[in-house]
This record gives C-alpha cells, sequence and structure tokens, in this order.
C-alpha cells in the first residue's frame, strides 16, 4: 500500500502521522494494516494524510485498486 511505503520512504511513524495530520491513531493503524476500507474513509481523513505525505488523494485510492 502507497501509505505504508510513504511511510517507510519518509522514515515516518504512524503514530507522527497520526498527530501531524489529527487522524486518529487507531484509523491510521486500520488504514495501513487494511482492516479499513479505503473507499469507505472520509475524504477529510484521506486529505489530511495524504497532505502530511505529500501525495494526493487519487493517488491514495488508485494503490488499492
Amino acid at each position: 500500500m502507497l501509505i505504508n511505503k510513504r511511510l517507510k520512504e519518509q522514515n515516518m511513524t504512524k503514530y507522527r502521522l497520526s498527530k501531524e495530520s489529527g487522524v486518529a491513531q487507531t484509523t491510521i493503524n486500520d488504514i495501513c494494516s487494511g482492516k479499513a476500507e479505503l473507499g469507505k474513509c472520509s475524504a477529510g481523513t484521506l486529505y489530511r494524510i495524504a497532505k502530511v505525505l505529500n501525495i494526493s488523494v487519487e493517488d491514495i485510492l488508485e494503490s488499492v485498486k
């Protein structure tokens, strides 16, 4: 998944992503583990994650097709 890849590339923890994006850490964990379907996540959640990781929401959604 693109989010996990970007976290690794940027040497960023899920905790730090949570703090910088304002998205709950449990939500980040669920997204990264595949428990949460990205298509069912709110646009705001995906936008905040994408902004911190310097990618687009479209890139995130395309990575799971």
